[in-house]
């Protein structure tokens, strides 16, 4: 039996994820597809789009068999820790062989070679980033300069132009972000690149085959005009919607009860967390350090919104998503010492089962066979099996995904069922 790991967050899902399982499924010869996804946020420290058992009907109606989530701890980190929870999943599960993932180059070479100098970080490699964040670069950035010129003193026959734009592009940064924890770890499971279609991962054209799911929620979140406008506007958006999304993604975002969040749509309790715990500061969340907390409390009195803090907090030296991702952290009380305590189970403590399909029935025999850390199916019930690091982690994911349902209860005036009293997934 062969299976093929895909690592995502489909927000939302669209006719590129749907090309991407093919061409996996394809490449590999895979028997199955299995997806760990993000649950109700993601890795740009903002709530998802459609939430988490919507984004998995989706997925497993386009050719994923079983769905697993990311915990949240780890889906609204920084991309290493992102990739490493995603593997580190695929690895837990025992059966998984491959893992594939979108990329923006060709040069399978190139990007191995990249790949095995980030996991090996030589002293030379290591001056060099160091030399460039003294230099107030922030860390992608440095990272990219500390590449091109570690390979230009060894002098590797490399292009410069080919280099940067391997380390520029979202997808192929978390592309090296997988590579890097599959050689540093050893582990039995063989990448899979597939270059990306269509427009970039932030492009927002929606002129080519396909487009990106940033173009889609740019498309969803448009605000309310004059109504001309509006129908105008409405025209446009179900002509993409259909154009470029699966008719079950289609569906949800043009119902009429259809209701969208944005980090905005957690700014009064973003500033009443903040202004009760400024005293003490926010060094210890996650992603967090003393200066971005000073930040933090000297800046507080200008809060007008999540989205405009992020902008007056970022720098040259602090990217806004790492911002974002930052007040995410504190708003789910996620902090620096889960991170550790987390790492020590290689990330990923219990499996939480979103949703499968009926026909993957002899992978579901597989996993229980294999799976060397507990699945988790009902939450209320099977916390109490965990031990005390996965209970506690699993629980702020309950806090978490609660969060989102009472909020877009709130915004939408519809009762949204919590995370107890959603069931998984099957088709």
């Amino acid at each position: 039996m062969k299976v093929t790991g895909i690592i995502a967050e489909y927000n939302p899902f669209h006719n590129g994820h749907a090309y991407q399982i093919q061409k996996a499924k394809e490449k590999s010869h895979a028997d199955y597809i299995i997806v760990a996804m993000s649950g109700n946020y993601v890795q740009r420290g903002a709530p998802a789009l459609l939430d988490k058992f919507s984004r998995t009907f989706a997925a497993l109606n386009n050719g994923a068999d079983f769905v697993f989530e990311i915990p949240s701890l780890w889906a609204s980190a920084s991309a290493e820790y992102f990739a490493a929870a995603g593997i580190s999943l695929f690895h837990a599960l025992g059966c998984v062989d491959t893992v594939s993932f979108g990329c923006e180059t060709t040069d399978a070479a190139l990007m191995t070679r990249t790949a095995r100098l980030l996991s090996q970080e030589p002293p030379e490699y290591a001056s060099f980033l160091s030399e460039y964040l003294k230099q107030g670069f922030p860390f992608p950035a440095a990272r990219e300069k500390a590449v091109i010129s570690y390979f230009t003193r060894q002098k590797k026959d490399l292009s410069v132009t080919d280099l940067s734009a391997l380390l520029h592009e979202p997808n192929n940064i978390l592309a090296l972000e997988y590579m890097k924890y599959l050689i540093k770890n050893n582990l039995p499971i063989t990448p899979l690149p597939i270059l990306r279609q269509g427009c970039g991962y932030h492009d927002t054209n929606t002129g080519e085959d396909f487009c990106s799911a940033t173009a889609i929620r740019t498309l969803c979140l448009q605000p309310r005009t004059e109504e001309s406008e509006q129908e105008c506007l409405n025209q446009r958006k179900l002509n993409t919607i259909f154009r470029y999304v699966p008719k079950e993604t289609a569906k949800l975002l043009l119902h009429p009860d259809a209701c969208f969040l944005t980090e905005n749509d957690f700014s009064a309790m973003l500033y009443y967390k903040l202004l009760s715990e400024k005293e003490k500061g926010f060094a210890e969340y996650a992603d967090s350090s003393l200066e971005l907390s000073n930040r933090i409390c000297r800046c507080l009195s200008d809060f007008r919104d999540y989205e405009s803090f992020c902008k007056l907090l970022k720098s040259r030296e602090v990217t806004y998503t790492r911002i974002s991702r930052l007040l995410l952290h504190i708003l789910l009380n996620h902090r620096q010492s889960d991170y550790i305590r987390t790492k020590e189970p290689a990330y990923i403590p219990y499996l939480r089962l979103l949703g499968f399909r009926k026909d993957a029935a002899p992978l579901f025999t597989e996993i229980k066979k294999h799976a060397f850390v507990p699945m988790v199916s009902k939450p209320a019930g099977d916390v109490f099996s965990l031990n005390k690091t996965a209970a506690a982690l699993l629980e702020q994911d309950i806090f978490a995904s609660n969060l989102y349902y009472g909020t877009l209860a709130q915004n939408s005036g519809i009762l949204q069922k919590n995370e107890y009293q959603r069931g998984i997934v099957v088709v």
